[in-house]
């Protein structure tokens, strides 16, 4: 037997020049995974050590990172910071135009990986355009798509698209290392925050938006039910399926609600709000949040508190599993690696570094310069397969076969990420309860195959192959068996209860590398409890943070499924890159809640180090004003914000306001945070009599960050996306062409769109895999067949 191996990412050296979030979250996944990171710093520190006032964020973000400190007006090409860039494998830095310095280290050091992070990407006519959080949502229509239908929309709180990027980026990392190690080149990474934000804010939205004919705004949306109030605080709901609403309507006791024909549906919910929202009230303020819970698994229904920064730690289930650990040399908690490994080791956290901690010159002789890597084929495995220097260039995990038993947004993600990159994966289905997207998103679609044409699923299955088997069945078991025989993955979603049922877990191969996403992981008391991303929104506290200071929390309305799809995806290629140093496969438990506990951390963090916690502030920023969402002429809106003193000078001279930049009292951001509802009513007045493109044709091209909200069907069109081909077309034998969402960073190596192959007709390869491949004759398939085994039509 092998000895257990080093941390997954032992060796490698990082050099981390960034000053944001994405690219803090970036390095903490790689360290955490074993990488040895180093962050630059100038004499002042990184922005985020005077975060919050407490730097516990800062803390959680850079355990177990070195610090040294490079002299303002350095660049990353200049000593000592050099000399530490010629002995890494990756750097990690924003670079957003006209900034040069990551396509000059790419040039510079072509075995070097470069992470450029920056708002909308290297290339196109928005490059060099600013943004904010409150401006990419826009322009992504997260915000356009949340709210009450006919009040105001709202951005989500959080920064998700900050912790998002970081993720992304971490992904793209292993990607190009898994193609370094095979060809001795680097690559550079080109991270686009706009494509992060559609890919978790809009995501099936813009297909959709292809499929059913959009009609008028408003686009603002609170699905029903969702966080509703209950005897002694906030009980969330998600019901995407038929079989769910109708657990929940028999649990509040209006079964007709199942049956009937106008409410069993979605979108008639949204539109009949506060009718139906009154009803459900009447039943759950009769009721404890524990007690309703209890009824809700009952029934199959998900169901979750509303956390946040002070009670998400204290929930009973995530105490028994541990998910929250004490941050080093602190007496408060922060949430644990979002992952775990079965077999390879994982680092102990360590202390955050001081400033300028380590000595660069030192600190880089004893780095050395980069050794190349060479070349390295990986460990075979069943699905491997020999693979020339252009094909490895494209497709970094060719070779790697998928054995994908997952079922909507999350789970089916992370393996397509998997297949972005050249794995074969191969979607396994039965037609008793196909991937449950193929109806809970066909909701106003019309046509034959109804099935064939869900968005969600369009959006996340493309370039696979698919077969039906009814695992239920012995017969669907031993198919599956011999199936799962030739892959090198598992990845499978479910509760923990179906899936294990399925007599596929139980397979003894060393080489096997088992991806599970369960949503509240493999232990504790909720561990067969369903869950979605919108459960975890609630538990994890991010809808405590997104929503109107006087008006209920709202959920963010899907984010952690993308968000946990790459962490997983992040998990594996760990494994993956282990197994090719050993041979040997491992379990990768990467539970749904955990991905979003790390990224609502700064809540946990921030109430634990200073007492602080974090609320609502509908589109507001707690520091910096002018900064909100308001309404244009034609009844539109757009949103506008200020980060800082220059933006601030720019914006008064463009909306000619002369006192404010004449007010002292207005010359800082606290000044202007103070006086918000003044400046906000200013500049609404101003906002009022123009379009929402005079507006923003009169602050974005001065540097003033400012954007339309954009419709969710709109995000395709966008002239940044189009220039970058960030949605690229499959041809659909049902739908046609359709253009989907790619992964939300460009490779310099990559010349291969994204998508392979449009996704899969449900059973499609049942004759070329369980015949071709396992040697079923046509008899033993139409015997299969006969008997619901298989099949190619939903029950």
């Amino acid at each position: 037997m092998t000895a257990p191996s080093g941390p997954a990412l032992a060796g490698l050296r990082v050099v981390d020049l960034s000053s944001g979030i994405a690219g803090a979250y970036c390095t903490k996944l790689l360290v955490d995974a074993g990488a040895d990171v180093l962050i630059v710093e100038s004499t002042r520190g990184h922005p985020l050590r005077a975060r919050g006032g407490s730097g516990a964020l800062f803390g959680f973000l850079h355990t177990g990172k070195r610090s040294v400190i490079a002299e303002p007006g350095g660049t990353a090409l200049a000593d000592p910071v050099a000399r530490l860039v010629a002995g890494a494998d990756v750097v990690v830095l924003d670079a957003a135009p006209p900034d040069r310095t990551a396509a000059s280290l790419a040039l510079a050091h072509p075995e070097l990986i470069v992470v450029s992070l920056s708002p909308f990407g290297l290339q196109g006519p928005w490059s060099e355009r600013v943004a904010s959080d409150l401006t990419l949502q826009a322009l992504c229509s997260s915000i356009a798509g949340r709210g009450e239908r006919h009040g105001s929309p709202v951005s989500a709180g959080g920064e998700l698209i900050e912790w998002a990027s970081g993720a992304a980026a971490a992904v793209a990392t292993l990607v190009a290392l898994r193609r370094r190690d095979r060809t001795g080149l680097g690559e550079l990474i080109d991270l686009a925050a706009l494509e992060v934000a559609i890919t978790i804010f809009n995501g099936f939205r813009a297909v959709s938006g292809q499929l059913v004919p959009a009609g008028p705004p408003p686009y603002q949306v609170v699905e029903v039910p969702s966080i509703e109030p209950a005897q002694d605080g906030w009980i969330g709901f998600a019901t995407l399926s038929a079989d769910q609403f109708a657990g929940f309507a028999a649990m509040i006791e209006r079964p007709e609600w199942a049956e009937d024909p106008e409410i069993s549906r979605i979108d008639v919910r949204i539109d009949r709000a506060a009718e139906i929202r009154r009803e459900i009230a009447a039943w759950t303020t009769r009721h404890t949040v524990e007690d309703i819970m209890d009824r809700a698994a009952a029934r199959r229904v998900p169901s979750a508190p509303l956390g946040d920064g002070a009670t998400t730690p204290r929930l009973a289930h995530l105490v028994e599993r541990g998910a929250f650990v004490t941050h080093p040399g602190a007496d408060y908690v922060q949430p644990r690696v979002p992952y775990r490994l079965g077999r390879t080791p994982q680092p102990p956290l360590r202390l955050p570094p001081l400033l300028g901690s380590d000595d660069a010159g030192a600190l880089a002789a004893t780095w050395g310069p980069r050794t190349s890597p060479g070349r390295s084929a990986g460990h075979g495995g069943p699905g491997d397969g020999e693979a020339g220097e252009g094909a490895d260039a494209d497709l970094p995990l060719r070779g790697i076969r998928v054995f994908d038993l997952t079922s909507f947004w999350a789970g089916p993600y992370a393996s397509q990420i998997l297949g972005f990159f050249g794995a074969e994966v191969l979607k396994v289905e039965s037609i008793q309860r196909p991937d449950g997207t193929r109806m809970a998103t066909s909701y106003g679609i019309r046509g034959d195959q109804v099935w064939e044409r869900a968005p969600l699923f369009q959006a996340v299955n493309t370039g696979k192959r698919a077969v039906t088997l009814d695992l239920g069945d012995p017969r669907g078991q031993e198919v599956g068996r011999r199936l799962l025989a030739r892959c090198d993955v598992l990845v499978e979603n479910y509760s923990p209860r179906v899936v294990e049922r399925f007599g596929l877990l139980d397979e003894d191969r060393p080489d096997l590398i088992t991806l599970r996403m369960p949503a509240w992981g493999l232990s504790g008391p909720w561990r067969d409890r369903p869950g979605f991303a919108q459960t975890m929104e609630q538990a994890a506290g991010l809808a405590s943070v997104t929503g109107f200071p006087d008006g209920p929390p709202l959920i963010p309305r899907g984010p952690c499924d993308p968000i946990g799809a790459l962490h997983a995806a992040f998990a594996v290629l760990a494994a993956i890159r282990d197994r090719d140093r050993t041979g040997l496969g491992q379990l990768v438990e990467v539970p749904l809640v955990e991905s979003a506990l790390n990224v609502a951390a700064e809540q946990f963090v921030e109430y634990g180090a200073s007492g602080t916690l974090l609320g609502r502030h509908g589109n507001a920023h707690p520091l910096a004003a002018p900064h909100g969402v308001y309404r244009t002429s034609g009844d539109a809106w757009v949103a506008i914000a200020v980060m800082d003193d220059d933006q601030w000078a720019r914006l008064t001279e463009a909306v000619g306001r002369d006192e404010w930049r004449h007010d002292a009292a207005l010359a800082t951001s606290e000044g202007r945070v103070a006086a918000r509802e003044r400046l906000d009513a200013g500049l609404a007045q101003w906002c009022a009599t123009r379009s929402p493109e005079a507006v923003v044709e009169a602050l974005w091209p001065i540097g003033v960050p400012a954007a339309p909200l954009v419709a969710p069907h709109e995000v395709v069109s966008l002239p940044q996306t189009e220039s970058r081909g960030f949605f690229e077309t499959v041809t659909h034998p049902v739908i046609g062409a359709l253009r989907v969402p790619a992964f939300p960073a460009r490779l310099s190596s990559r010349t291969l769109p994204y998508h392979q192959g449009h996704a899969p007709l449900l059973g499609q390869d049942n004759q070329a895999l369980l015949g071709g491949w396992l040697g079923l004759d046509d008899t033993e398939l139409a015997a299969l067949e006969h008997d619901g085994v298989i099949g190619t039509r939903p029950l």
